[in-house]
Order: C-alpha cells, then sequence, then structure tokens
C-alpha cells in the first residue's frame, strides 16, 4: 500500500474542495430564489468532500505513522480485488459520465445503476431490477417534476423514449 501517495491525493482532494467552496461562497444570490439559491448544492456537496477528505487524511497520516514505527502493512488479496472494482468503477462513471447527452438521462442512470451493482457483486434478480428503477423513478419525481431541472434527453431513438417522460 502506497500510503505516501494517498496522503498526497486525499490533501490534493481537500485543498481543491476547500477552494472551489471559496468559489461557491461567490455565486449571486438570484432575486427569485428564497433559500435555495445557485451556491447551495455546490456548496453542500463540497462539505462533505471537504469532511471526508479531511477524515482520509488523517486515516492516511496515522496509517503512515504506524508504517513508520511498526514497519510496512502488507496488502492481501481482497485489497488487491477492491482496487480493481475500484478501477472498473472509475471506468464504468467515466462512460456514463461521457453518454448521459447521446443516451439521455434515464437510460443511462439505469444502465449505470445496474452495472455499478455488478461491479459490486449484488447478485439478487430483486435488488438488480428494483433498486435501479426506483431510483431513477425517485430522481425523475425531484428534478424534473418537482424542481423543473432539465436532463439531458438524448438523441436519435433515446431522444424519442425521453420524449414520453418529459
Amino acid at each position: 500500500m502506497n500510503v505516501k501517495g494517498e496522503i498526497i491525493i486525499s490533501g490534493a482532494i481537500l485543498l481543491f474542495a476547500c477552494i472551489l467552496y471559496y468559489v461557491a461562497t461567490t455565486f449571486r444570490q438570484l432575486l427569485f430564489a428564497d433559500k435555495v439559491g445557485p451556491a447551495f448544492w455546490p456548496k453542500t456537496i463540497l462539505l462533505v468532500v471537504i469532511v471526508l477528505s479531511g477524515l482520509l487524511l488523517i486515516k492516511d497520516v496515522v496509517i503512515f505513522l504506524r508504517g513508520v514505527k511498526f514497519g510496512p502493512i502488507e496488502g492481501s488479496a481482497q485489497e488487491k480485488e477492491g482496487q480493481m472494482r475500484l478501477i472498473m468503477a472509475i471506468v464504468l462513471s467515466l462512460i456514463y459520465s461521457f453518454s448521459v447527452p447521446y443516451v439521455g438521462f434515464l437510460i443511462s442512470i439505469v444502465l449505470f445503476q445496474i452495472f455499478f451493482l455488478l461491479i459490486l457483486k449484488v447478485k439478487k434478480i430483486v435488488v438488480l431490477a428494483f433498486f435501479p428503477l426506483s431510483l431513477t423513478l425517485l430522481l425523475y419525481i425531484i428534478f424534473i417534476k418537482v424542481l423543473y431541472i432539465p436532463l439531458p434527453r438524448g438523441t436519435w431513438i433515446f431522444l424519442t423514449f425521453s420524449r414520453f417522460f418529459y
């Protein structure tokens, strides 16, 4: 396990999140927005990132200091499998983020969730079918019907499918 690299990455994420939080505080408040302005969601997400990356940084520093005191800790086969699943999840997230404009939000989010559950080794068919559909329905209701946030509809045949719901 390369603890020094993890310290650098978690520290960089913490620093970058703090900088972005400062930038989010400079957003103008819109006149028609009551309590939830344009900075609310970015600031909320960045606060979570700051807290979690700060905790990760503290954990990594403690592991590093223990390793200096007691010697290096060996990685297990389970840890290597976890690293491979992490890489697969990152690749899946990149594929999802690039495919959303073409496939549309509704189809791409369902497929993303199914493949992500498969990466997490979920094998129950009920969970693989029910969870993605129910979460997509919840996101659809919140963002499209309640908040009126336009989400990508896709192109070609995917646009036709999305028009049934938007």
